[in-house]
């Protein structure tokens, strides 16, 4: 040990007591295999050392108080004097690990991560004391209470601290003396089909009292009675009791269209109590109700969840459209040769929720026929983002070219499918 780390430790216990752990983390960085507790009390070992030989250690002699001298006259303390920075926290670390340890057995994990919240006092404390001895070497009281308290904890418990995809946050506040348990969420990537009309992928809280509950929507908070998200969530929250989801989808259908295509999603689940479950059995329980149908691919993280909301797909539509007057020869033809850029000036339909922009996609491929005097059906390939009923109505002159206007006879959706998806690699 060099004399410049013995002034500095001669410093530091100058001013009074502090515990083997607070002195050992200043010099934290300094060797390795070894714990803080065991930096500080070599560290005293030396002063005690020094004392009993017959020289003037000049620090607050509480801080070599359980040494047993052979000559110097200072006298075996009694009882241990309290740690001027964490006031002997790390004696009572033992029944923070126990009290975390009790509030882990409800819940179904493989690994977890320590955090803690220090007590403003404390980081006061060891701040001050930095100001006063620099931080060339130490490390903070935050990363050595996490890594103590996780040694224990995985004694007690027999799991693992995991720092970089861990199960559950044991999150211990200082102040408190409380530790809060945070499951980390579950991701499970997935494919549904919307099989019937009438229902949004997600849930729509009510407009008119934002999903607090009023007249306008019975008090249920919400503008329609159920999503796709909540037929898919309703069996995932109660496997892994969950106390609430989130569905991620690669875009979106409208209410009054099916989607026989299989769409993407990934479902997260926020703290769940279970995570040992088996999908094929939840994937049949989700099937019996024939609105929906699902393939519940696999478990899967938060990127994949970016990946699929960032997705840009292609779709393929099937759409019966209804012309106002009976379709004249050529109409179909002059239909199937709109090739070029559709530009889309933001539909009147979803303004007051979107970005007021004109949007270019193009028709990848397009196929009609009539089926009736008034109505025809194509099956229309698009890039991600395309407009379908817009490019049918025109939307008074906001999509152009559309089937409105090449026509000169005004059409409308009377049936919309999305039959076939892009796919996408996870």
């Amino acid at each position: 040990m060099t004399t410049s780390i013995l002034d500095k430790a001669k410093q530091i216990m100058k001013a009074g007591y502090i515990c083997d752990h607070c002195l050992g983390r200043q010099f934290a960085q300094l060797t390795k295999g070894t714990t803080n507790a065991v930096r500080g009390k070599a560290v005293k070992d030396i002063f005690a050392f020094e004392a009993d030989a017959g020289s003037k250690i000049d620090i607050d002699e509480t801080n070599i108080w359980a040494y047993d001298f052979r000559n110097a006259k200072i006298k075996k303390g009694k009882q241990k004097p309290v740690c001027k920075i964490c006031g002997n926290f790390f004696d009572n670390l033992g029944s923070v690990a126990k009290k975390a340890a009790n509030r882990l057995s409800k819940f179904e994990y493989e690994n977890f991560v320590v955090g803690t919240k220090v007590s403003g006092a404390v980081a006061s404390n060891e701040e001050i004391l930095w100001e006063e001895i620099g931080a060339e070497h130490c490390e903070p009281i935050k990363a050595e209470i996490n890594r103590e308290l996780g040694k224990l904890i995985e004694k007690t418990t027999g799991k693992k601290a995991e720092f970089d995809n861990p199960d559950v946050l044991i999150l211990f506040d200082m102040d408190k003396g409380d530790v809060e348990i945070k499951p980390s969420q579950i991701w499970v990537y997935g494919l549904y089909q919307k099989l019937v009309r009438g229902i949004p992928q997600t849930k729509w809280p009510c407009r008119h009292c934002n999903g607090k509950g009023c007249k306008q929507c019975k008090f249920k908070g919400k503008m329609y009675a159920t999503s796709v998200e909540e037929i898919i969530a309703k069996p995932l929250l109660r496997a892994f009791d969950s106390q609430s989801s989130s569905m991620h989808g690669a875009g979106r259908e409208d209410i009054d269209a099916r989607c026989l295509g299989w769409r993407p999603f990934v479902m997260e689940l926020q703290n769940p109590v279970k995570r040992k479950i088996q999908l094929p059995k939840l994937e049949r329980e989700i099937n019996r109700d024939k609105r929906v149908k699902v393939k519940l691919v696999k478990f899967c993280d938060k990127e994949t969840a970016r990946k699929i909301k960032a997705a840009r797909l292609t779709k393929t539509y099937r759409v019966v459209v209804e012309f106002e007057k009976p379709i004249k020869r050529g109409d179909i033809s002059k239909i199937l040769k709109i090739k070029s850029l559709i530009k889309q000036r933001t539909p009147a339909r979803v303004a007051h929720r979107r970005a007021d922009l004109v949007r270019e996609r193009r028709i990848l491929r397009m196929t009609g026929k009539a089926i009736s005097g008034k109505r025809a059906e194509f099956l229309i390939k698009t890039e991600a983002g395309m407009y379908v009923k817009e490019l049918v109505t025109g939307d008074d002159g906001r999509t152009e070219p559309s089937f409105t206007g090449v026509t000169n006879n005004k059409a409308k959706v009377k049936a919309l499918d999305v039959v076939e998806i892009g796919k996408i690699k996870v």
